[in-house]
């Protein structure tokens, strides 16, 4: 797919993802809940990249209302350009896109505050959420498990239209696997050891990572053994 047809295909897909939240009731007007769209936001270089990097992370927020309940949308992770810092989930992000399209180890990582050629690696990577309304800062099992059917049909096709060659799941493999077509009969084609990726899939090409989510707790040794263990995973099996 050319550039000029992926921004059209996005831009479509944005509309859906509005119409959607339209028609299952989930927008609404007091307090003002909306959609916040996910996707690529540099197309280029996601087209031109191999291999291509998907991350399905759980659900965005925005602001919430004085009695906590959440509020605001209507705008995209797309635009985010990280002018106002860089949260360390999004760290985590970009030195994992990083190291895979620069097949790099950890060792070479060399993560600076507003490192551009890392920010341009997540740029150029889908990010996508089960849910696309603004929720609370924490999401349980339970509601995203609710969540899910409302969002199937477009998660669906946002992985068939952005065809990534890599799939990361934040702690979101759970809710897709079966409608991937992978089944509690297919095992890992390698297990990764420790606690923040558990195994890892090939399905028709591409590849499959059951992570936990780039948020986790577990300070600096906690993010250097996700990356690790995340890294080391998508080397094996390309390297197999």
């Amino acid at each position: 797919m050319t550039v000029n047809e992926l921004t059209k295909k996005q831009e479509e897909m944005i509309v859906r993802i509005k119409q959607n939240a339209e028609n299952k009731g989930l927008s609404k007007k007091n307090p003002i809940l909306n959609p916040i769209y996910d996707g690529v936001s540099d197309i280029a270089g996601y087209v031109l990249l191999k291999p291509k990097i998907m991350w399905i992370l759980k659900e965005p927020y925005d602001d919430f209302t004085p009695a906590g309940k959440p509020k605001g949308g209507d705008w995209s992770l797309m635009d985010i350009d990280f002018r106002y810092g860089i949260s360390n989930m999004h760290k985590v992000m970009m030195q994992i896109s990083y190291a895979i399209h620069n097949n790099l180890d950890w060792k070479k990582l060399d993560y600076i505050d507003d490192n551009p050629d890392m920010i341009t690696s997540l740029k150029q990577c889908a990010y996508i959420n089960i849910s696309k309304m603004p929720a609370e800062t924490t999401s349980s099992d339970t509601h995203l498990w609710d969540c899910y059917p409302k969002w199937k049909d477009i998660i669906l096709e946002q992985i068939k239209l952005y065809n990534p060659d890599i799939i990361i799941f934040g702690n979101t493999f759970m809710y897709l696997r079966n409608d991937l077509n992978i089944t509690e009969n297919d095992k890992p084609i390698y297990t990764v050891s420790g606690k923040w990726c558990s195994g890892t899939y090939q399905k028709d090409g591409v590849i499959f990572i059951d992570a936990y989510h780039p948020a986790r707790k577990g300070g600096e040794d906690g993010s250097h053994d996700y990356v690790t263990s995340i890294v080391n995973a998508v080397k094996k099996v390309l390297n197999k």
